[in-house]
């Protein structure tokens, strides 16, 4: 039973080793080639907390369920049933940050396209401490290059440059990368250290240790920032308005519209086809027409700078 967090406890996965350098160079190439073939509709841009929505669109056979697991180490996992349905289910720890879950998502989507069959012909709940590390540190790695490619890497690196005034990356110091990488976190809503990391992977730096030795610094900037509270809020607060986990037909429904899963016009035509209560539809449908302000990246630039000084 999926409902069963004593037997989830016996096979958790444990908190991801973002540090994929021990991969050799065949094996990034396949990794960032899967990456390129996968997240083909979303080109260069964020996907972010659209990995949701974009799994379950890759495969009608998988589910996600929210599990609020009492150990912090433990970040997702993939089970697969031993009977019924084919089917599996990318279980998410609910006590953890929603930019955990998105990078918790990519994770096991990859052990899913790459170890399913597998486990689909010897069934049970998939315990990754028996995998190879190598496995472990491909599927973080394929994480970070789908949530984040090499091309949106170098793109977003040029905006940066040319909003800071800075015209080669010689001139980037480790307050700007530090500064990069917050960017980077809220825009494409992927954990600070996968980012410091990522940087790392694309040989924006070599210092990654002093990064990481000054993550907790740089997290609490993030904390602190105005301009991007709202967004940070939402990152960093366990709540996951983007999962649909298994429920009644209208709360379903209305969790996938609020979720921006759905259009108000293709929900409709579900529930008339569906010979559902219009009222009850009609009721969570009131789309929210007032426009989002953009932030002034320059403003945000400058800020960063500011508070990072401290490092």
């Amino acid at each position: 039973s999926i409902d069963s967090k004593e037997l989830f406890e016996q096979y958790y996965q444990n908190e991801y080793d973002f540090n994929t350098a021990s991969l050799s160079a065949e094996e990034i190439k396949d990794i960032k080639q899967l990456a390129k073939e996968k997240r083909v509709d979303y080109a260069l841009a964020p996907m972010g907390t659209g990995i949701f929505h974009w799994i379950q669109g890759q495969s009608k056979n998988i589910r996600f369920e929210m599990v609020a697991f009492d150990s912090d180490k433990i970040d997702g996992m993939l089970y697969i049933p031993t009977s019924g349905q084919e089917c599996a289910y990318i279980i998410l720890n609910a006590n953890k940050p929603l930019i955990n879950q998105v990078f918790t998502a990519a994770h096991e989507y990859y052990q899913y396209i790459r170890d399913y069959q597998r486990f689909r012909d010897n069934p049970y709940i998939c315990d990754f401490s028996m995998l190879k590390d190598v496995n472990e540190k491909c599927a973080s790695r394929f994480a970070a290059e789908l949530l984040l490619p090499e091309a949106a890497l170098l793109q977003e690196l040029n905006v940066y440059m040319a909003a800071a005034n800075i015209n080669s990356r010689k001139q980037m110091t480790e307050l700007d990368y530090a500064a990069f990488a917050i960017v980077l976190t809220i825009r494409y809503q992927m954990p600070l250290k996968a980012v410091i990391y990522r940087l790392a992977e694309e040989e924006y730096i070599n210092n990654v240790n002093k990064y990481i030795k000054d993550y907790e610094f740089i997290k609490k900037i993030i904390r602190e920032i105005s301009v991007i509270k709202t967004q940070v809020d939402e990152l960093y607060s366990c709540e996951n308005k983007y999962v649909v986990s298994l429920g009644t037909t209208y709360q379903d429904m209305e969790k996938a519209f609020r979720a921006g899963n759905v259009t108000r016009e293709k929900l409709i035509e579900d529930a008339e086809k569906l010979e559902m209560d219009r009222s009850l539809v009609d009721a969570f449908c009131e789309e929210d027409a007032e426009d989002k302000d953009e932030d002034d990246e320059s403003d945000l630039f400058s800020i960063l700078n500011n508070k990072l000084r401290g490092m």
